[in-house]
């Protein structure tokens, strides 16, 4: 006994899944492609599939501004202290347009992040001061801020 699968359910299934994803957490179209893709890879249709489930989302207005969305995301980055580099290859992978940095706000994150771990009044060594800009390049910020870290506030 073979099992065919029905279209309309295989659809309906599809429109389902993209509220479930919409309904958790504002996602990017392209996110959107690729978890649907994963889902229903064993379809033979899967390109028209996917395009209608994300034409029924744009349709029932629950698709944002990918302008909006990346800002969104961007405050989310920012208050985790992430840097402009982080945040923006982030955006990059979800498929959103990259933000403008904010050079005050860039630096007020990064010295926050050293005196979370260091103390006030601590005198860094030159290979500290060295390790406290790889620390602070890896979490994602510019080697302008770096440089302004290391050598005008430490």
């Amino acid at each position: 006994m073979s099992r065919e699968k029905d279209p309309l359910k295989t659809r309906q299934a599809a429109k389902k899944k993209v509220m479930d994803l919409l309904a958790r957490r504002d996602h990017s179209e392209k996110e959107l492609r690729t978890k649907l893709r994963e889902k229903f890879s064993d379809e033979d249709s899967l390109g028209d599939l996917v395009d209608e489930a994300i034409d029924f989302a744009k349709d029932n207005n629950w698709l944002g501004d990918p302008q909006d969305l990346a800002h969104r995301m961007a405050d989310m980055l920012h208050r985790r202290n992430k840097g402009i580099h982080y945040i923006n290859n982030y955006l990059r992978e979800k498929g959103l347009p990259s933000v403008e940095t904010d050079r005050d706000l860039e630096l007020e994150k990064a010295l926050s992040i050293v005196k979370n771990k260091y103390d006030e009044d601590y005198k860094f060594s030159r290979e500290e001061k060295a390790k406290v800009g790889r620390f602070l390049a890896s979490r994602g910020f510019d080697s302008e801020t770096v440089r302004k870290v290391l050598y005008e506030k430490l």
